[in-house]
């Protein structure tokens, strides 16, 4: 009995999940469509006690008592499942699609607990060596962060529900009297600017989740947020994907680690080691920086591959606004390292003759711009990257959906199939060679703000 217990918790753990899910889920939708907000309960609830009859069946099948109390409980799971099911479906009138969706939800949670059961206990590696101390304090992290995010999206569902957020709403559009006049100009106005947008916006990449949801649910307060926001809903995606990866890697550090573990800590090794070839000693108070840029933003760009998803780096919002964290967390450090005169000295080129004094007027204005440039050219480099991949896919699937049009199928799907294969593999290696720059770059900057010292202490350890 206690060997049953694993799979009893992964069960239970995963109706939870799900509850969780289809709550929020159906929050989300009940603004809008209150009618689909209880077929997505109604399926959470079938499937649900589809899940516990089952168990119970299988321990009275197990235990050998096949008896009336077996065939009574299989008569129930049959007739509450299966006849709930055709009765809210021919009777009700309820939607198929969210029906559905509810009724998959624990299938799917359950899937997701055991893949997440399969990495975290899996075969030990054949390498013995310790977790670092970066990656475990990442993984330490990764809780707090997820309950934080967790509840501020349950704040937000709350406060869409709220009547205020309606009367504002209304109020937005005209006074009552006038409002189905008010609603029908303005929805006019709203879906000639929607369409304006997705016109300006479909040349440069192809519409997500968000933008498909909000189509379905263009009432929806909440949902009409996600769909302008979405550089911020993706970043926050990714931040999440970033700590969820660090925490299930780090959960259970072992002296020997799994294949998951294993991998998380060679990539974080391997980039330690690459900073650290130009940092040295200092990379142990650089490195939770450096390390956290270059996961988070490969974290984003990979999202952009998966399809339905985006990447937020092909917005300039989100490069320049990492851009300019790295610009001030470099600044700062090389005023606490140089000091003030120091950091002047360097912005004046470090002059130390006579001609360095004479071409202190031109040194210093060279330095100061190249200084500010550098956030300029971190944020359009890794934008101007990301966006042209985006920019290529749609000129891929708009070529195709041309010759389907024309009815060209079978001279359009084999070959742009192929190139788009082709194009994402590339895109994955873009991802990683984009990401990787941004943080040595990171890197290079950081070196350079260390003190003239620590210059020639490198320089003397290499030639040894």
């Amino acid at each position: 009995m206690d060997q049953a217990r694993p799979g009893r918790d992964i069960l239970d753990r995963a109706l939870r999940t799900s509850w969780l899910a289809a709550l929020a889920l159906a929050a989300t939708v009940a603004p809008g469509r209150p009618r689909d907000a209880a077929a997505i309960l109604a399926g959470q609830l079938l499937a649900f006690l589809h899940f516990t009859s089952l168990r119970k069946i299988v321990k009275l099948f197990t235990e050998g008592r096949r008896d009336r109390r077996l065939a009574l409980m299989i008569a129930a799971k049959v007739t509450l499942v299966y006849g709930g099911l055709a009765a809210l479906i021919t009777l009700g009138g309820v939607r198929y699609v969210p029906l559905c969706a509810g009724f998959a939800l624990p299938f799917l949670m359950l899937f997701l607990k055991s893949i997440m059961l399969a990495l975290g206990a899996g075969p030990a590696s054949l390498t013995a060596r310790r977790a670092t101390e970066t990656a475990r304090s990442l993984g330490n992290a990764a809780k707090p962060a997820v309950f934080l995010l967790l509840l501020g999206v349950a704040a937000l569902l709350a406060f869409s529900a709220l009547p205020g957020v309606a009367l504002a709403d209304e109020a937005a559009h005209g006074a009552p009297a006038t409002h189905d006049a008010a609603v029908a100009h303005g929805g006019a106005a709203v879906a000639h600017g929607d369409a304006a947008q997705h016109n300006e916006e479909g040349a440069a990449e192809l519409p997500n989740w968000l933008v498909i949801l909000h189509d379905f649910n263009p009432g929806n307060p909440l949902v009409s947020w996600l769909e302008k926001n979405q550089v911020i809903v993706f970043a926050w995606i990714a931040g999440l994907l970033f700590l969820l990866v660090s925490w299930l890697a780090m959960r259970k550090p072992k002296m020997v680690p799994g294949p998951f573990q294993n991998a998380v800590e060679w990539m974080v090794e391997s980039m330690e080691e690459v900073c650290g070839g130009l940092l040295g000693p200092q990379i142990d108070k650089h490195f939770p920086l450096i390390g956290a840029l270059f996961f988070y933003i490969l974290t984003i760009n990979m999202l952009g591959i998966i399809p339905g998803m985006k990447s937020a780096t092909s917005s300039l919002d989100l490069t320049l606004a990492l851009a300019l964290i790295t610009f001030l967390y470099v600044q700062f450090w090389g005023i606490w390292n140089l000091g003030i005169v120091g950091y002047l000295d360097h912005l004046a080129g470090s002059p130390r003759d006579a001609i360095g004094w004479a071409m202190l007027p031109v040194m210093l204005p060279v330095h100061v711009l190249g200084e500010l440039a550098k956030p300029v050219s971190l944020s359009c480099r890794l934008f101007g990257n990301i966006f042209g991949e985006d920019t290529l896919i749609v000129v891929f699937v708009g070529a195709t959906a041309l010759l389907i049009k024309a009815s060209l199928v079978a001279l359009a799907v084999p070959p742009m199939a192929g190139i788009t294969a082709l194009f994402m593999m590339l895109q994955t290696l873009t991802s990683i060679v984009q990401a990787l720059i941004f943080s040595l770059l990171a890197t290079v900057y950081l070196y350079m703000m260390l003190p003239h010292e620590a210059h020639a202490h490198e320089e003397a350890h290499e030639t040894h």
